[in-house]
């Protein structure tokens, strides 16, 4: 055997080593297709995401596959769509209305999951207020956030009551800056946002309509190129949002006073919250759709959304049932 064949079979022995070293590394990399973060939005109108970030259930199921989770804050629906949008996050919480106002209008993404079902929303007034009914708004000055289920609670109000946006004075205003111009009084009203709205609420600011059929589900939206890519993380995900919910229905009190610690609020402030924020959906089953598509063809009868589409098969394109029904699945077996 002469020295060329000796460093030659060196080199294979070498390699089969090196092989046998790397294999595991290299089936894990397969296994998540790369992915070493998830990025999932929080905020402080999403109880149950609040106690999925507090309570580390996610961190817990992703660390057996190195995946960090990074949380990113959200002050409305319409900053979580934007960090869709733009990429910034991969999961997001929001409005079921605010999800259909950012699909329509281009953002490629699934609604996925339903976190709770709140009413969360309503038309309040300043303190002091003689203003006694939704006609009286007339030519007054409302706060409201656009692309939220506030924005569009108002826009249905003013419908009902027989009035267009052209009627009032629509001031463009995150949740928190409308809820403390309403309280100095400098705006004649609000569409406010909990719990923002239950600290208005406790401060004096009157309600002048309340209409929970108007309020959307606080849902759950994935990028559809995250998604598409990344199926059972998406599900493993939904289950963890699973088992937040339910500690918060077994845990009642331990619930109020985390939402309380995390939103940064008084815990007279979270139990008005928690008391109108159901924990008894989480699939979709039809009243969720109904809502939604009522929802936004009242944003097209105010040209708020274009009247260029079926708002049934828009809703049926932007909700994707089959990442939820993968845990249910997991779950019976």
């Amino acid at each position: 055997m002469n020295g060329k064949t000796v460093i030659v079979i060196a080199v294979i022995i070498g390699a089969a080593f090196a092989g046998l070293f790397f294999l595991p590394k290299q089936k894990k990399t397969e296994q998540n297709n790369g992915l070493s973060e998830i990025r999932l939005d929080y905020a402080n109108w999403s109880p149950v995401g609040l106690v999925l970030r507090q309570q580390g259930f996610l961190e817990e199921e992703l660390k057996k596959d190195n995946i960090r989770v990074r949380w990113v804050f959200s002050q409305g629906s319409n900053k979580s769509m934007e960090f869709l949008r733009s990429g910034s996050v991969d999961i997001g919480s929001s409005a079921g209305v605010a999800a259909l106002i950012s699909f329509a209008n281009g953002n490629p993404i699934k609604t996925v999951y339903i976190s709770t079902t709140p009413e969360w929303t309503a038309l309040l007034l300043k303190p002091g207020s003689t203003i006694k009914s939704v006609v009286e708004l007339k030519g007054k000055t409302i706060a409201a956030t656009p692309g939220t289920d506030p924005y569009v609670f108002m826009v249905r109000t003013l419908a009902q009551a027989g009035l267009t946006l052209n009627d009032v004075k629509v001031v463009t205003l995150q949740h928190p800056d409308g809820r403390n111009e309403l309280l100095r009084g400098r705006i004649d009203a609000w569409a406010g946002l909990d719990p923002l709205m239950a600290q208005a609420e406790l401060a004096g600011a009157p309600y002048l309509y309340r209409n929970v059929d108007f309020n959307t589900y606080n849902v759950i939206s994935v990028r559809r190129e995250f998604a598409e890519a990344h199926p059972e993380l998406v599900s493993r995900v939904l289950a963890s949002y699973e088992k937040a919910r339910r500690w918060a229905q077994e845990h009642p009190a331990e619930y109020l006073e985390l939402v309380a610690r995390e939103a940064k609020i008084t815990p007279e402030v979270a139990k008005l919250l928690l008391e109108r924020t159901g924990l008894g959906d989480a699939a979709f089953t039809g009243k969720q759709e109904a809502s939604l598509i009522e929802a936004g063809k009242a944003l097209q009868r105010s040209g708020i959304l274009k009247n260029d589409r079926d708002m049934e098969t828009m809703v049926g394109e932007l909700i994707d049932r089959s990442y939820f029904t993968a845990v249910s699945n997991r779950k019976e077996k």
